[in-house]
């Protein structure tokens, strides 16, 4: 569906209407699941984290009642997300075991020989419990949302995602930098939902996002790779060639963190200036 507000609807109407039909979305995805097992959880997922992000502003704006669907879309999100993960090292696996030669292409394609599901358990029960949420929110009571209250609700993302950014630069963690990229993709679909109603702000602040959460995108199919390396069972003989390779796969993922860092810095002044003066709330 168009991640756009239409402007023929009150603000807080659309957003709602947004959080139904992208969860709806995921839902149908999932019917596909059979034929698509792969790309039909991680389109079901990218929807899923698009309604939240919407949930959010909901919340933010006052309406309570969008909390617990957050949460609980949160949690079924969750439930797929193993799946994501094998599927995409899968692939990046697959993929580096061409490029390498000897014993370290050796150990790749031990993490490509390995059996794991790719497809989530008992995807009919998440879709119908999909479904029952996308009901249930749109029959949700829309709030009133006037335009300058939207605009300080992104700007107050830009404010979340600027904070995650200073927490994964003073302890750059795995978890820290995940933070961070979990913000920045809020604050991109954020923009992304408010653009036709804020164009020169939102509109022209979401491109650059989206190069920056692909990015952060990159690094952290990186770091998978490095974390199915590292719990990877193989013969002592091979013991050197994983180590290696995990060391080399590690300055990968800290380089890219880095120069995500470095476009950060870049583009948040720029950021400042679209979206207006960040606000202070958690």
């Amino acid at each position: 569906m168009k991640l756009r507000l239409p402007l023929n609807r009150s603000i807080g109407t659309g957003l709602a209407g947004l959080a139904a039909g992208l969860t709806r979305e995921a839902a149908d995805r999932l019917a596909e699941v059979k034929e698509k097992p792969v790309g039909s959880v991680h389109r079901a997922r990218v929807a899923l984290k698009r309604a939240r992000s919407v949930l959010r502003l909901l919340e933010k704006a006052g309406a309570a009642w969008a909390i617990m669907p957050r949460y609980r879309l949160a949690g079924l999100g969750g439930r797929m997300s193993a799946v994501r993960e094998n599927a995409v090292a899968a692939a990046l696996a697959r993929r580096l075991a061409r490029r390498l030669r000897g014993r370290e292409r050796q150990v790749v394609r031990l993490l490509v020989a390995r059996k794991v599901p790719l497809a989530p358990p008992d995807p009919e029960q998440i879709r119908q419990t999909l479904l029952q949420e996308s009901r249930e929110l749109a029959a949700a009571p829309a709030p009133v949302i006037p335009s300058a209250q939207l605009r300080d609700l992104v700007r107050q993302s830009l404010g979340r995602a600027a904070r995650r950014y200073d927490d994964a630069v003073q302890k750059p963690t795995l978890e820290s930098v995940h933070d961070w990229r979990k913000a920045v993709i809020v604050l991109r679909d954020q923009a992304a939902f408010t653009a036709a109603r804020w164009p020169a702000g939102a509109g022209a602040a979401h491109p650059l996002l989206v190069r920056l959460a692909r990015q952060l995108g990159r690094r952290g199919d990186v770091a998978l790779l490095v974390r199915r390396l590292q719990h990877l069972p193989v013969p002592i003989t091979l013991e050197p060639a994983r180590q290696r390779l995990n060391g080399r796969l590690q300055a990968q993922r800290d380089r890219i963190t880095l120069a995500a860092m470095l476009r950060w810095l870049r583009l948040a002044r720029r950021l400042t200036r679209l979206l207006g003066e960040r606000k202070s709330t958690a």
